[in-house]
């Protein structure tokens, strides 16, 4: 794939790396010297630690977008993320904990067994307006029955560690959540394609279940990606998250709008040497977001330099 040469220079590397280690977030300053230092992992799992509650799940606004203490399945589908990353043995207390309280928070239904992102409870603490619950059912529908988004990630990754569900769920699961992406994804549905792209490209996945949700996001994404700096200055379906590598299954059908998206990360690194967020909480908790936005930021610096890097757009590093 050819694509332009540009590459974020040492010093905006630097000054990338400084805001990490100085302002950044604990778990991404650990992730971050892990990844590029030689950091240990040990050091990331003390981070991540610090997010889990006795019941073994997580919550205590490691997704910043939400700020309830309790666990939930939006902050422990977050943790799982950063395990699978470190490629934690099933033996890891933090990976135990975290699946058996998805196994217990698994909500069986005759049409399908789901997670729902949030308990009730949730809503009485601060959080971006998607996340609201005013009305019992309201989360349910704005997340499509949680059929594809959060099952799709969750369930891909668990494939890692197969044997820590009982027999037979992860394969019911997995029929569950392949039958409901290839349903079709709402065009607007950004983090729904999101989770199924991974699904799709997870290697662990077995191919009779990932081919087809692979061929499906195949057909449809050339025409839903964000591809101008208007579109990536807003918020949509970033082809580097769906193909955030070279290697990526997804890379091929995307050449043009990933061009695009690495042109548009490189030039969109603020002063301090940071990646913003590109949406906000419009006014809801107003006190509260410059903090969430503060955490984004720390999220988003680490994840631009290890996506730069994995497209060799860093120089000298």
């Amino acid at each position: 794939m050819t694509l332009p040469a540009a590459r974020l220079s040492p010093e905006a590397f630097d000054r990338a790396r400084a805001f990490l280690l100085e302002r950044g977030r604990p778990l991404e300053a650990a992730r971050f010297r892990h990844a590029f230092e030689d950091g240990g992992a040990g050091d990331v799992l003390d981070a991540l630690r610090a997010y889990q509650n006795p019941d073994g799940g997580f919550g205590r606004a490691l997704e910043p977008d939400h700020r309830a203490p309790g666990s939930s399945t939006l902050a422990t589908s977050q943790a799982l993320r950063v395990l699978h990353d470190l490629d934690v043995p099933a033996t890891e207390p933090l990976l135990t904990g975290a699946v058996a309280w998805l196994r217990s928070h698994l909500q069986v239904e005759e049409e399908a067994s789901v997670w729902p992102f949030l308990p009730p409870e949730a809503e009485a603490h601060p959080h971006a307006p998607w996340w609201n619950q005013t009305e019992p059912g309201e989360l349910a529908r704005t997340f499509g029955g949680f059929r594809v988004n959060p099952r799709a990630e969750i369930v891909a990754l668990l494939w890692h560690w197969p044997d820590l569900l009982p027999e037979g769920l992860l394969s019911l699961l997995i029929v569950e959540t392949r039958d409901a992406v290839l349903e079709g994804l709402d065009p607007g549905d950004v983090n729904g394609h999101h989770v199924a792209a991974v699904f799709a490209q997870t290697p662990e996945v077995p191919a009779l279940h990932r081919e087809p949700v692979l061929d499906y996001l195949d057909d449809v994404l050339p025409t839903r990606v964000s591809r101008t700096p208007q579109d990536f200055a807003a918020y949509g379906i970033n082809p580097l998250a769906m193909a955030p590598t070279p290697a990526s299954p997804l890379a091929r059908p995307l050449e043009e709008p990933l061009a695009a998206a690495l042109t548009h990360l490189l030039t969109s690194q603020s002063g301090d040497g940071s990646w913003a967020p590109n949406w906000s909480w419009g006014g809801q908790f107003p006190e509260v977001w410059p903090q969430a936005e503060r955490e984004w930021r720390s999220v988003r610096t680490l994840e631009a330099l290890l996506t730069l890097r994995a497209w060799g757009r860093l120089e000298g590093v």
